[in-house]
């Protein structure tokens, strides 16, 4: 009797070890499963379908989430122009596959891609600047295409085109810039408080922070 009873318990303990070993595999599987989804979120795809245009720098695409086109800052809502740069941005890549070209970041913290839009042998940002229908803004971690970039916007401004039509001249005695987000602001900005003093870049005029780069803020419109 007392046989049977330890057979018993050890046939129950060779289950419940099964059981386990079963569970885990399960568990690890799922784990793959889900590393491998992330993984293919966080890729950096080379050649991407547009579905749908938010701005004139931002985008929806039909996988891999939004788009937001590096080295440059198209008009926010609210901003001059803003619904010219989102039409004509749209012109150019709505339902298109562009091709995609990355500098140091490829997406941002909220996870969105960064990179540089070319369809055929169309340099996407290039035509926005040089349109006047976006503003450059440079950062630590996306400078490939600068000096391009630059080139297109002296042209727009010297034009006055676009959001050139709406810049005033320098009314502050100096303006702060932040070479991590590439904007530049009017020194009572609550933005230049959040400003590392490390980082922080101080020019004589709004010409200057335009040709280093920088892009005004949306926020306090130097």
């Amino acid at each position: 009797m007392m046989e049977t009873v330890n057979e018993d318990r050890r046939s129950w303990v060779r289950w419940v070890m099964v059981g386990g070993l079963v569970t885990l595999s399960v568990v690890m599987l799922a784990q793959s499963i889900l590393g491998n989804d992330k993984n293919a979120r966080l890729a950096r795809p080379t050649r991407v379908k547009i579905k749908s245009v938010l701005s004139g720098d931002k985008v929806k695409l039909k996988h891999h989430g939004r788009l937001i086109y590096a080295g440059i800052r198209a008009p926010f809502d609210g901003e001059p122009l803003f619904e010219q740069a989102r039409r004509r941005n749209a012109e150019l890549v709505l339902n298109k596959e562009i091709r995609l070209r990355y500098d140091h970041a490829a997406r941002d913290r909220n996870g969105r891609l960064i990179a540089y839009p070319f369809h055929d042998d169309a340099f996407i940002s290039d035509i926005l600047v040089r349109e006047g229908l976006a503003y450059v803004r440079l950062t630590t971690a996306t400078r490939l295409f600068a000096d391009r970039l630059l080139d297109a916007q002296r042209e727009a401004r010297e034009g006055h085109r676009g959001v050139w039509q709406h810049i005033s001249e320098s009314t502050e005695e100096s303006y702060a810039a932040d070479p991590k987000y590439g904007n530049f602001h009017r020194p009572s900005c609550g933005e230049v408080r959040k400003i590392k003093a490390q980082r922080l870049v101080r020019f004589e005029s709004k010409d200057a922070a335009l040709d280093a780069g920088y892009a005004p803020c949306n926020k306090c419109r130097p």
